[in-house]
């Protein structure tokens, strides 16, 4: 059997540039970003000896949900492209050849 993946001959692959800065950052900022997230709610949880802000709590636990998901969609988003941007300076990989049936050259 042939090799399953057959790189281009004479291609060059771009250097790396801020796509690996992007990956390598990425757990780090989801992290402190998911934290600063949470602390309204936790703050709320802490500092609730006010009647007013205990009443709030579930308001505001809404909220930081609904600013957390975003948040995880905006880096799982950043992720995705900074990834692709990889593969694409990666190798070129040459296909399999096959015949085009409505192909205008005479076969021969």
């Amino acid at each position: 059997m042939t090799k399953l993946l057959n790189r281009l001959p004479g291609f060059q692959t771009s250097p790396p540039g801020k796509e690996r800065w992007i990956l390598r950052q990425a757990p780090f900022w989801t992290l402190m970003g998911t934290l600063a997230i949470l602390m309204p709610s936790f703050l709320t949880r802490i500092i609730s000896s006010d009647p007013k802000v205990a009443g709030n709590s579930g308001l505001i636990d809404i909220l930081v949900i609904a600013t957390l998901i975003c948040y995880w969609i905006a880096i799982f988003t950043i992720v995705i492209g900074a990834y692709i941007v990889v593969l694409m300076k990666g190798p070129a990989y040459v296909a399999d050849a096959y015949p085009l049936e409505d192909s205008d050259r005479l076969k021969g």
